[in-house]
């Protein structure tokens, strides 16, 4: 005789639980058709295509550049001002758009929390995933704007994707935080945009890090954005001096970022089904 399997419950996380790696990688088909479809959808009946992903940074970087390069006159200690730019804003737009996305992202998808069960923690990585191909595009772009105004081929240039991995990794812890919270309180969706508007020019994107006061350096310094920038253009120029400080006060932000916000958004799977 035959003995049934047992019935398979399954039941949300109770209390602050770890992540159930090996359950993330048995849904990882499923992580991978969310990111294509995210990608079909965002390249998918556009006469420019890629083109789209180019024209923020590029056309930022263009006002920026006459406005402060050219009338403001922002030292750049020799620099070609619209690579300092353009340097410190593919960092910046991969972290904004992910980490907008990642807040919104547990709310916009409550149709499928409530149909099928699934680990929770893959909305969140899915937007993470999709902006690093735009982001990709975008460190292409970088270097071929490096390469017109002169700036030569350096061995340092095989770290900018180390750097592009880092600001996945703050995206990332910051993305989980903020789709927890967004779920409970959505005041939090509408707070993401203002705080990010602020971390734009908190952050040394349109100007050299070098013009902070020396006094103010180490409350500078705390915004793990800083360190990210200053590694990316290291890369791209080639500095002597690596900012091993900075970046790796970045690096321990994001896995701060990451393992606190593992645990939040393990604790609000209880009940998000019934919330969003």
């Amino acid at each position: 005789m035959i003995t049934p399997d047992p019935a398979l419950r399954i039941e949300p996380s109770r209390g602050w639980q770890t992540v159930d790696l090996h359950e993330l990688w048995q849904h990882r088909d499923l992580l991978f058709y969310l990111v294509w479809r995210d990608i079909r959808v965002s390249y998918s009946n556009t006469g420019l295509g890629v083109f789209w992903v180019l024209l923020q940074p590029l056309s930022t970087a263009i006002i920026i550049t006459f406005v402060l390069g050219l009338f403001a006159k922002v030292p750049t200690g020799g620099l070609p001002y619209p690579v300092l730019v353009l340097s410190g804003l593919v960092p910046w737009m991969y972290f904004q758009n992910a980490v907008a996305t990642a807040c919104s992202s547990m709310v916009a998808n409550s149709y499928l929390l409530s149909k099928v069960y699934f680990p929770r923690l893959i909305i969140p990585v899915v937007p993470l995933l999709v902006g690093l191909v735009d982001a990709g595009v975008l460190l292409t772009a970088l270097l071929g704007v490096a390469l017109v105004f002169r700036l030569s081929l350096a061995w340092t240039w095989l770290f900018l994707p180390v750097a592009l991995l880092a600001a996945a990794g703050l995206a990332l812890g910051a993305g989980l935080w903020l789709s927890a919270l967004n779920v409970q309180f959505r005041d939090v969706g509408r707070l993401v945009p203002v705080l990010l508007q602020i971390g734009l020019y908190a952050s040394p994107i349109f100007y050299p890090v070098s013009l902070v006061p020396a006094n103010w350096r180490w409350l500078y310094d705390l915004n793990p954005v800083v360190g990210l920038v200053e590694a990316m253009r290291w890369a791209v120029f080639s500095f002597e001096r690596f900012p091993l400080g900075a970046f790796s006060w970045t690096c321990l932000a994001a896995v701060l970022l990451i393992v606190t916000g593992a645990f939040v958004f393990r604790h609000m799977e209880e009940n998000a089904a019934d919330v969003v």
